[in-house]
């Protein structure tokens, strides 16, 4: 049960960062998070938008982080399954 938790902390986690990422690598247009949500362009504030994204894409680590353990996990167990003394 802690396994399938461990999966979904780590999906939801990481795509929280990574849909907002994605769209605005393609659009060219990201989003301040916050309740005061402001727009930043690419064309006209470069390095702001650059520093936006590099935080975007640090915030993925931990849930990429529980998604790596819980594979990791699974081939453990799935190795310990398959050299079990019968």
């Amino acid at each position: 049960m802690l396994l399938i938790a461990l999966y979904a902390a780590g999906l939801v986690l990481l795509m929280r960062e990574a849909v907002p990422w994605i769209r605005a690598k393609s659009s060219g247009v990201g989003y301040t998070r916050g309740h005061r949500r402001e727009a930043v362009r690419r064309a006209e504030n470069p390095e702001r938008f650059s520093r936006l994204m590099d935080r975007r894409f640090r915030a993925m680590g931990p849930g990429a982080l529980m998604l790596v353990v819980a594979v990791i996990w699974t081939l453990w167990l799935i190795v310990s399954l398959v050299f079990a003394p019968a």
